[in-house]
This record gives C-alpha cells, structure tokens and sequence, in this order.
C-alpha cells in the first residue's frame, strides 16, 4: 500500500526527539544550536514543529481498484465491546458498508467479555458466516475459536490492534506514534513541568503498547514531567471503578495536573469527577479514538485539551473493502494496513460530528458501484 504523504513527515520525528533529548538532558544552556528552552529544558520550538505536523489534516485511502462485488455473503460483525464508542463507530460502518454491498449482516456485541467473545465466533460459524470483521479483537484472548473459524473456510478481518497474523487482513494503529503524539502535547501544554496521573487496560495489546510509547517519549521531550501514579483498569470498570480510583488518587497526589487516559470513555466517565477534586479546575486531561463526546469536551473547554482521533468509521468501510477482496481472491498471507491518526486541540478541532478529514465514504461508494 502505497505510503500516505501525510506520513512522510513523521519519519523526521526521530530526529528530532534526539534533539529534544539533548536539549533535556544537558545542564549546559549555552550549548551551541541549541533552541531556547524552558527552566525544565523543553525545546518549545522543535515541539511546535513536531506538534504541527502531528495536527495536518488527514487524506484518507480509498482504494483505486475493486474486484467485482461478491454475491450473496454473509458476515458477522463482533466489535470489542458495543459500549466503547470507538469499537461501535467501526462496527457499525462495517455493518452499514456491507449492506450496500447487499450481504447478509449480523452484529453480534460480546460486551468486553473473552468468552463471550469467543461464543461469538462460534456462533459465526453455526450461522455458516463468509467471513467475520472484528474491532479491536484481541488474538491471545480468542485463539482457538479462531482456529475453527479458519478450519470453516472463514475470513477474518480485524482493526484497531497490534498486528496478529491469525487475521488474514488487518487495519494496524501505529500506537508508537500515538504515545509520542500525548507525550509532545503534554511536554508543550505544561511548558515542561508536568505531574501525571495515568490510566491503562492490560487486558489490550494495542492499549499497553500505547502506554508504553508515551511511558518511553515523555522524559525524551520533557525531562521535568513525572508520572506520579499509573492506574490499571477494565473496560467494564469505567463507569463504576474507575471514578473513585481516580478520586482518591487526586486526594491522595494534589499536585498531579495532567491526566493522560488510554481510551476515551475514561475522560467521559471520569470528567465529573475530576472537576470536582480539590485542583480540578487546573487539570487537564487527554485521550485518543477521537470520540464525540470527548471532541465535544475540548471544543468546550471542559477538561479535556486534546486527543489523537482515529476516523473509524473509514476503517470500517475498508474492512468491507478487504472482505470484498478476499471473497474474490482468497487469502495472500497476512496483509497490514496502517491506520490514518492525527492529533487534534481546541483551535485544530474539525467540524463535529467527525468521521474523517475527506470525502472518503463517496469514494468508497464510487468505486464499489463501477466494480458492479
């Protein structure tokens, strides 16, 4: 697949980091070259270089070619969890992209529960599914009934996690670059003296690894920011759990003044809470998926002052368009499409409701109607 031009600039990143980590390891102000800092030795230009790069508006891939629309498919659709605005974004494009194509579809909500899950698939395969589309599966989690699904001559297409080659096709975030998108914004918004409370889900792979970006980028552009607390959680804990975690960590750490969460419905459930700790009118949180209720947050200045958004609902349409292909071609070894993601604040914000930066979805349209 061709590289999106929008990318290209991302692989000067590195270099610049190794900048940026100079300027905070070194004592030396006077070093030659060397961008004017902060008292925390935060390179404030090469941020706002990094950071407006990370905010370009993104230029989604629509395919040029299309096999001919398969005939008389049926696919089950299994995302993470219906209650995860992220997962159902996706699910419910595939479902919407799969029956203009004329399949028949059936969406069936596991609730972020492995068995559940994986009765799921089982029940793909008692209802002799063609194939099956997942968001955000994890592969450890369903291994067997993968297996079965596969030994029934079923495709498996999945989005939104590390790569996994027990799915023929699958729509990868890059989640390096998602950590180090939270950790310049944070180093820039805080002017590098940061205190951070941050929440994670063990449970995902594409979580812990997103965590672990913004663990290893935070110190390399922002010496003087500190992860005070690290809190683990569930996604069927959000709403009950997670609140008065976050409460008695704020009591407990009164000088934290960032929250970095893992997922947006971790602000959604926790905002309330947080504007009502001691220092809750200084903290600022953060999240990713680009979710309208988090979009919504920082247009209105509640919390919440940025998020790396995700257009799901194109990934959920390519889905489509992968399933389409392997019904004509069969399955070529394990293919990886990289997932588009940019970063946005309140004064890059895009006109909401958002569901990408280009008219992707007419295109998909186009091209399936002349591949006929």
């Amino acid at each position: 697949m061709k590289t999106p031009s929008r990318l290209l600039g991302l692989l000067a990143v590195p270099a610049l980091a190794l900048s940026l980590a100079a300027c905070g390891g070194s004592d030396d102000a006077g070093t030659p070259g060397t961008a004017e800092t902060s008292s925390s030795s935060v390179d404030t230009a090469a941020l706002e270089t990094m950071l407006t790069d990370f905010q370009k508006p993104l230029e989604e891939e629509v395919p040029t070619e299309s096999p001919a629309i398969a005939k008389d498919k049926s696919i089950v659709v299994i995302p993470c969890t219906y209650s995860s605005e992220a997962c159902a974004r996706g699910a419910d494009a595939a479902m919407e992209a799969a029956e203009s194509l004329g399949w028949e579809t059936r969406m069936i909500d596991p609730a972020g529960n492995p068995e559940k899950a994986r009765q799921a698939i089982d029940q793909a395969i008692q209802l002799d599914a063609d194939g099956i589309i997942f968001t955000a599966a994890v592969g450890d989690q369903i291994d067997a009934s993968l297996t079965k699904a596969r030994d029934a001559g079923i495709f498996l297409v999945n989005s939104m996690s590390p790569a996994d080659d027990r799915f023929d096709v699958e729509v990868v975030p890059d989640e390096d670059v998602s950590g180090k998108m939270m950790a310049a914004a944070i180093a820039q918004d805080s002017g590098g003296d940061a205190k951070i409370l941050v929440t994670t889900d063990p449970a995902f792979p594409s979580i812990t690894t997103r965590t672990a970006a913004f663990e290893k980028w935070l110190p390399e552009f922002c010496a003087g920011c500190e992860i005070v607390e690290t809190i683990e959680t569930q996604m069927s804990q959000l709403q009950s759990g997670l609140p008065p975690q976050i409460q008695a960590t704020l009591t407990a750490n009164p000088d934290i003044d960032y929250i970095w969460t893992h997922t947006g419905a971790a602000v959604v459930s926790t905002q309330a809470t947080v504007e009502r700790s001691t220092n809750g009118d200084k903290i600022k949180m953060v999240s990713y998926d680009g979710n309208s209720a988090n979009l919504d947050l920082i247009k209105d200045g509640k919390s919440q002052f940025a998020d790396v958004i995700k257009p799901m609902e194109h990934t959920g349409y390519l889905s489509v368009h992968e399933m389409n292909k392997l019904f004509a071609n069969g399955a070529n070894g394990h293919q990886i499409i990289e997932m588009p993601k940019r970063m946005v604040l309140q004064e890059t914000l895009p006109e909401l409701p958002w569901t990408g930066d280009t008219n992707w979805k007419s295109s998909f349209t186009a091209l399936w109607e002349n591949a006929g």
